[in-house]
């Protein structure tokens, strides 16, 4: 099975693009707290208070164009763990990655990917009252899923079309689905109000040949609070 061509867009993107992106702050009080009394005090146990959005958006262009989108949302559940989900649409092309030896020609690929994932969060909060309880603990699992614009199958005479791993192909279409499961943990480091930044590192557990991640999986992020 061919390696997505997305491998190295996603990889960059969740590297660097969502330095620009906005995620809700996580930096809500544990369920255990008790809130001070003040003008513009909220309750921090009630739903809107738990509840966090955001997401990322990441852009590049040049011999790999691609496109991602991934809104997310979470919510504060028992003290500081967090059930989170993270929607996913990309579109990539890469250009003359195919090369058709029928008549020469090199043939652009390019695909629309959707997906998701479910994650848990738990912060340390609760435990430290230092800046030790800025660290979290990241679980989650992934699912990708495109249509390939052509079919593998055998080496010459079965297959005509080749692409840069030396896989050959021929002319239809391959629905490809891929399982990720991530596991890992960050620093959230407050900036100023309620605005944060967020440094994670996790490891992809099912790294199959079609998985567009490499190990280790590094995100930053900027968030606002709600």
């Amino acid at each position: 099975m061919i390696r997505p061509v997305y491998a190295t867009f996603i990889f960059l993107s969740l590297f660097a693009l969502p330095l620009s992106s906005v995620t809700a702050q996580d930096t809500i009080p544990s369920l255990t707290s008790t809130p001070t009394l003040s003008s513009n005090s909220k309750n921090p146990n009630s739903f809107w208070r738990r509840l966090s959005v955001g997401g990322q958006i990441g852009f590049q262009f040049g011999t790999v164009t691609g496109i991602v989108v991934s809104p997310d949302i979470k919510i504060r559940t028992i003290d500081q763990l967090f059930v989170g989900v993270r929607l996913m649409y990309e579109y990539y092309n890469y250009r003359d990655y195919y090369f058709d030896t029928r008549n020469g020609e090199l043939i652009d690929n390019s695909s629309n990917v959707f997906g998701g994932g479910l994650y848990l969060r738990y912060y340390l909060r609760t435990l430290f009252s230092s800046f030790f309880g800025n660290f979290f603990a990241h679980v989650e699992y992934e699912y990708l899923f495109y249509t390939q614009p052509y079919v593998q199958s055998a080496p010459p005479p079965v297959g005509y079309i080749l692409d840069p791993y030396n896989y050959w192909y021929v002319d239809g279409k391959q629905n490809i689905g891929i399982n990720t499961f991530f596991v890992g943990g960050g620093y959230s480091q407050p900036i100023s109000g309620r605005a944060f930044l967020d440094f994670m590192i996790l490891f992809n557990l099912n790294d199959s040949y079609n998985s567009p991640y490499t190990n280790p999986i590094i995100r930053i992020g900027v968030g606002v609070g709600l």
